[in-house]
């Protein structure tokens, strides 16, 4: 998947589409028909859809993670709250306007390779994959899109003119079951697993199985959720890699541990597409030591953000070495601010705020950041929680099974097994809970693996706790239909037959 990330400019060869936004330029039918016969077209043809990651805000800057983690109890912004804390976000708000029309761009890819497809002379390999990849990014689509906006239009062919635009919302029990016949067709299509694929970021027959278990979690489908993630387990294929730290160093991208990454390449800066914004924004911001000398975490400070981590959060997790690899509150190095050459200083520094860590990952020779830290959209920790919360839920508790999962996951958080290795007490095992107990430890292990991932708003929405979570921060004005995004409003100006969500 590396290669797809320079097609980026070459992209836009069959019409790009938003379900109302029709500004790019729309290409004649026969320019279109004439494409999709070859290995090499179908292949661009994918790497055009795959491009909106980048392209559009589905993942960009940070767009998914600060709709997911903001508006919770994990992430927040200094000096003042921002929209997101105050759950003061409007139906004008951008990232909601992105976030739509990306997704449908690339759904309307995707269709169309799906579609055209049957016009190709290559083999059925090569068709079944194409087919597979394209089935899972449009599921991945839709199941951000009704996370966060509930039911949406359901556009499964390839916008051919004007009147195949405007669509009213279907429920969303039905935008459900488009994602689970996608991803149920999209693993069937992408089997047997390909490594190689896997290891250049692609779609494989693992990702769609496994995004399948998160989709019936958030349904709260528990048989089926707990099922499916015990199919991912049972692959053989992925595990947890036993240092915390490894999962974003890009020395370590698209290993065991990374089911479905993002792929972002070194060389990019915070305004291009190749690089992880993230790097920046959620860099520790260097500041003034009491003796009046400048320090910085980076060369790049001028950028660096000011994204930052709830106190109450950070104070209540326990001090793992999993902690240390995503949060922090002080910092073991530090440059001084001008100096020249650049020297990196051993010493402990207390940060002004508490700072997600997990994408910090400079390159300590050039005082730069490393811009190549891909973005896990599905990690093997996730289907581990994934089959303990699920086993829990369908169960009267936990079982045998649901505590081994946890434990794995908590045990890696104290580095069992490597040089770094923390004694229980830092951290134990689980034993003998009451299934109350149980889903809150699994909700507390799920926001110490995943913070600054996104994943918050979706757990806490799983059991009914995303209102009154924020309402016990002391957030007012909360309004029951805030468990969802409201509808863009530039869409329903567009499109008359959309229908607004409640409370907005």
């Amino acid at each position: 998947m590396k290669k797809y990330i320079y097609y980026i400019s070459l992209i836009i060869i069959a019409a790009g589409f938003s379900a109302c936004s029709l500004d790019e330029e729309i290409y004649s039918n026969q320019n279109v028909d004439d494409f999709y016969k070859s290995e090499d077209e179908i292949e661009l043809a994918l790497n055009g859809a795959y491009s909106l990651f980048w392209d559009g805000y589905i993942y960009k800057n940070g767009a998914y993670v600060q709709l997911g983690d903001w508006p919770t109890d994990l992430m927040t912004t200094t000096p003042n709250k921002n929209t997101w804390d105050l759950f003061a976000w409007t139906v004008s708000e951008n990232y909601f306007d992105q976030l739509w029309d990306a997704s449908y761009n690339m759904i309307n890819r995707c269709n169309e390779v799906i579609e055209r497809i049957g016009n190709s002379d290559v083999t059925d390999a090569v068709k079944n994959n194409a087919i597979g990849q394209a089935k899972f990014l449009r599921g991945l689509c839709y199941f951000n899109l009704v996370k966060d906006f509930g039911g949406v239009p359901l556009h499964i062919t390839a916008t051919k003119g004007l009147s195949d635009v405007n669509k009213a919302r279907n429920t969303t029990d039905e935008v459900y079951t488009q994602i689970i016949a996608d991803l149920k067709d999209a693993y069937t299509l992408l089997s047997p697993f390909d490594a190689t694929k896997h290891s250049a970021g692609y779609a494989t027959n693992g990702a769609a199985k496994a995004l399948l278990a998160k989709v019936y979690l958030q349904q709260r489908d528990w048989a089926n959720a707990a099922a499916t993630a015990k199919e991912v387990i049972d692959m053989g294929t992925y595990d947890l890699y036993k240092d915390y730290s490894q999962i974003w160093d890009p020395a370590y991208k698209n290993g065991s541990e990374q089911i479905f990454s993002i792929q972002h390449n070194n060389g990019g800066d915070n305004t291009t597409n190749y690089g992880e914004h993230m790097t920046f924004f959620l860099c520790p911001k260097g500041y003034s030591l009491p003796n009046g000398t400048g320090i910085i975490f980076t060369l790049d400070d001028g950028i660096a953000g000011n994204w930052q981590v709830d106190d109450d959060f950070f104070n209540s997790t326990p001090d793992t070495y999993r902690k240390w690899w995503s949060i922090r509150d002080h910092m073991p190095r530090y440059l001084i601010t001008g100096a020249s050459p650049i020297k990196w200083i051993e010493d402990t520094v207390k940060l002004q705020r508490a700072n997600i860590v997990k994408y910090y990952q400079p390159d300590y020779s050039t005082g730069y950041l490393q811009t190549g830290v891909n973005f896990t959209v599905l990690r093997y920790s996730d289907m581990l929680l994934t089959y303990a919360e699920a086993l829990n839920e369908s169960n009267n508790g936990p079982t045998a099974e649901a505590y081994d999962a946890i434990n794995k996951v908590r045990q890696r958080a104290r580095a069992v097994g490597t040089v770094y290795e923390q004694p229980e007490s830092v951290y134990p095992d689980l034993a003998g809970l009451t299934k109350e107990a149980f889903r809150k430890a699994i909700l507390d292990e799920r926001a110490s693996e995943f913070i600054g991932e996104g994943e918050r708003r979706n757990d806490l929405n799983r059991h009914d706790l995303f209102i009154s979570t924020a309402e016990s921060q002391g957030v007012t004005g909360i309004k029951p239909g805030y468990v969802l995004y409201p509808i863009p409003q530039n869409e329903i100006n567009l499109n008359p037959l959309l229908e607004q969500n409640p409370d907005y």
